[in-house]
Parts: structure tokens; sequence; C-alpha cells
């Protein structure tokens, strides 16, 4: 990973926090408790509406949106978004309860904010996973860091401030047209598909889907703890505001890091596992100091922008995957996140009044925690339990492919090694790239086109072009031509 491929995903990843921190500003009060309370969810279930009708038209016709209509969409959303953020600090100057005029303002901020991440994420379309997470959590570190700082200073001027940054998503644009887009960047790393499976079937549908309900599940409980337990926002103290940053900032962290590895099952497990522990520790910490929710929050909190985050990130895997339009997939992942977090806080707001009590919402979110991790758990030993089958069927393949008795077969490795070492003589006789020297190793193997690009964590079009490209280079056009050349080398 070099300085000058990071500097080619700085402009999107500057452009998607620039979106979402303007949101956070306008809509979520700065974080300055766990959010503005209706102000949010209000707005966001609002806002999801059209988004969700956009999503139905998209699914039924299966259209794509022209380019055209998305960066003139996008334009027009930065604007309102600065617009909205500074109705919103004019509005709580002067009429700081509630008025109508406040949540057309924050519904306002909040749907704009989500056009132009969505336009971001878009971008992301196809790059690795690798690739990917440094987008998304480099942004989101740097988001919450940057408002962090922000909340010493006063709310109005706060608000002002990010008004007028958010503008600063007109020159990201134009920085990041100039950069190749993010699915062209080569950022090597021992990562293996987008929730580290080395098969097709780990980034499927099927296996979207069970991520896509187990997030619904999780969702609902978040929805509880952002406003335990009546539905209003809990606000920070000085202490626990700088405690929820260090938390947050050290969980993106910490999963960068991992992913970054290649540490199996950081975007699976590893991410159910931090979001259950800090749903579970803002559960006991409510109970614990009934009189300083805010001490709670910042777990409860803290899970939410990890939710968030990882919501990002599944937005790129199914785009990525999907043959339908990004925005489709975007709007359903968010939606997943967003409407039951939403219904669930409103609710919370509408009836608390009527029936007042703690230890339901306890024991709904305790059981939505338990349910959540568990169904995931469950599903990702199923799938692991399946690629070990497939990963047999292929290695037998393989061996066919190679003229390999099943008695005499090498291991896995040891073939791809030496296929490794004939591809990269062809290497220095063709001059063929890195990336197209690991194309035709895997090629060799017997992987198809589709298997590779999973493997490397590449588009499979991108997979394509380089074995067009080695099919040019050589003067070799098919596999088994590839396989004959190849064989001087492995006599």
């Amino acid at each position: 990973m070099t300085k000058e491929l990071l500097l080619a995903l700085l402009p999107t990843s500057m452009g998607l926090m620039l979106a979402r921190t303007g949101m956070i500003v306008g809509a979520y009060g700065s974080y300055m408790g766990t959010d503005a309370g209706i102000y949010t969810d209000g707005a966001s279930f609002i806002s999801l509406v059209p988004l969700l009708i956009l999503m139905v038209a998209l699914g039924l016709t299966d259209k794509i949106i022209p380019k055209r209509a998305i960066f003139h969409s996008t334009n027009l959303c930065i604007a309102l978004e600065a617009i909205g953020i500074a109705a919103v600090a004019l509005i709580e100057a002067h009429a700081p309860g509630f008025t109508v005029a406040r949540m057309a303002a924050s519904t306002l901020v909040t749907a704009s904010a989500w056009i132009c991440m969505f336009y971001w994420l878009r971008r992301c379309r196809g790059a690795s996973c690798t690739t990917a997470i440094i987008v998304v959590l480099g942004a989101m570190i740097a988001s919450e860091t940057i408002l962090y700082v922000f909340s010493f200073i006063p709310r109005m001027v706060h608000c002002l401030i990010f008004a007028m940054a958010v503008l600063a998503q007109y020159a990201a644009i134009a920085a990041a047209r100039r950069k190749p887009l993010p699915a062209e960047i080569d950022i090597k790393s021992t990562s293996r598909g987008y929730f580290h499976f080395a098969q097709k079937n780990a980034d499927s549908v099927r296996f979207l889907g069970i991520i896509a309900i187990g997030s619904f599940l999780m969702s609902i409980a978040i929805g509880f703890l952002k406003g335990f337990p009546d539905g209003d926002a809990i606000p920070f103290t000085h202490v626990t505001r700088l405690l929820y940053a260090l938390l947050i900032d050290g969980v993106f962290i910490g999963l960068l890091w991992g992913t970054i590895k290649g540490k199996k099952n950081t975007m699976t497990i590893g991410t159910w596992v931090v979001m259950q522990g800090l749903g579970s520790i803002a559960l006991l910490l409510f109970a614990l100091f009934p009189d300083h929710l805010d001490i709670g929050a910042v777990f409860g909190n803290a899970m939410n922008v990890t939710m968030t985050g990882f919501i990002l990130y599944l937005i790129i895997a199914f785009s990525s995957y999907g043959h339908r339009d990004a925005y489709y997939y975007a709007i359903a992942g968010w939606g997943v996140f967003i409407f039951p977090r939403s219904l669930v806080r409103v609710t919370s707001i509408a009836l608390y009044a009527q029936f007042p009590s703690t230890s339901l919402p306890t024991a709904l979110c305790g059981g939505l925690l338990l349910i959540s991790a568990q169904f995931i758990f469950l599903q990702f030993l199923m799938l692991e339990r399946d690629e070990t089958a497939a990963t047999k069927a292929t290695a037998i393949s393989v061996q066919r492919l190679l003229g390999i008795k099943d008695e005499a077969a090498p291991g896995t490795e040891m073939r791809k090694a030496i296929v490794r070492e004939s591809a990269q003589e062809m290497q220095k006789q063709f001059m063929l790239s890195d990336r197209e020297t690991e194309v035709l190793t895997l090629y060799a193997m017997g992987l198809t086109q589709a298997k590779i690009a999973e493997e490397l964590c590449i588009a499979p079009g991108t997979a394509h072009t380089h074995v067009k490209r080695i099919y040019s280079k050589t003067d070799l056009h098919s596999r088994q031509a590839l396989l004959d050349y190849i064989e001087r080398y492995t006599d």
C-alpha cells in the first residue's frame, strides 16, 4: 500500500466524510447527545419513504439511473444539504421548541446528505474489500474526530461552519474525477472477498441476505438504545463525549487494521461480536446508573455508529455483486438499518407516556441482540461448511486439469507455487504486470474468471479485462494453450 494509492482514494473518502458529517451536525445535534431525538429518527423515517418508492421502481423496471441525472442530482443535494444545515442553525437559535420548520429543515438535511453519500458509495462499486474498507472507515474515523473537535464551539457557529464545509464536496467531486475509480486501484492484502471467504457463495445474494436480516434485527435493538428508555435523546457530559469519541475511533481503527491484515471474519463475526458487546454493556450500564444514562449511552451510540460503518461497507458489497442500479442497493442497505431503528424510536417516543417501563425495552433489546448475533453466527458456520465442500470439489477439478492423479496430488499450495513460478517466468518474457501474473496463476489453476475476481477482490469485469490482456500479450488464446506453455517450465 503506497502513498500514491491512498491519495487516489482521498477525494472519495473525504467526500463521503463531508456528506456524513454535515448530516450529523444538521440532523443529529453534532452528537452532543445520542442524537436530536424526533428530529433525527422522525426526519429519517420521512426521508426514507420517497427513497423506498424509488427503490421499488428501480426493482420493477430494472432501470439504470443515467450518469447525467446522478451528477446533477448530487450537485443539487450538496447545495440543499448546506441550506438545510444553515436553516437548522437559525431555527434552533430563534425557535428552540418543537416546530414544523425544524422538522422540515432536518428532513432536508437528512435526505440530501443520503443522496450525496450514495453518490460516493456508488464510486466504490467493484472496489476490492480492502479499498472499500479504507474509504468507508477512513471517512468514519475522520468524521467522528472532527465532530468531537468542533463540539467545543457554540452550536450555531458549528452549524454555519459545516453549512459551508459540505460545499467542499464540489471540490472533492472534481478531484475524484481526475483520479482512477476505486475499483481500478490495486491495494494488495490477504483479504479474501468482501466478507473474507474464498468461494463465490460467500459474497452471494444468500450471504448478503443473511447479513441484511441480521442487520434489521440489530437495528431494532439500536432504536431502543439510542433513546433509552423513553425515546428521547440522551445528552453527553464533557467526559462521556470524550469517552464516546475515543471508543468509536478505537473500534473503527481495530476493524480497519484487521481487514488490512486479512484477519478472517473481521467484517462478519468480528463486527457482530463488537456490536453485541457494545449493546450488552450499554444495557448493563443503563441498569447500574439509571440517574446517569449518558454512561450507557456512550456504548449504545458507539454500537449505532459501528452499524453505520458496516452498512456503508455492505452497500458497496451489494452494489459490486448485484446487477441492478447502485442506488437500488444503497437504498435497500440503508433502509435495512434506518427503517427499523427510526420506527422503534418514533414508537417509543409516542407510547412511553402511556406505558412507562424500563424492563420491557431492556428485555426486548437484550433478546434482539442475542437473536441477531446467534442468527449471524449460525448462518456463518453453515456457509463455512458449504465452502469447505466446494473447495474440495474445486481441488478435484484442478487435479484433473493438471493431469495429476488423486493419490499423487500435491497440496493446493504446492500446486499453486509451481504454477506461480512458471507464471513469473512468463511475466518476464511477456512483460506482464504483477496483477496480470496473479490472474494468470489462478486462471492456470482452473479458476473461472468470476472466482478469480473474488479471490483477488476485484470486479468480474476487471478480471475479464486482465485475461484478455494476457491473451493479447502472450498470443495464447485459451486456457489450454496457456497450460501447454506453462508445462515447459514445470517439466
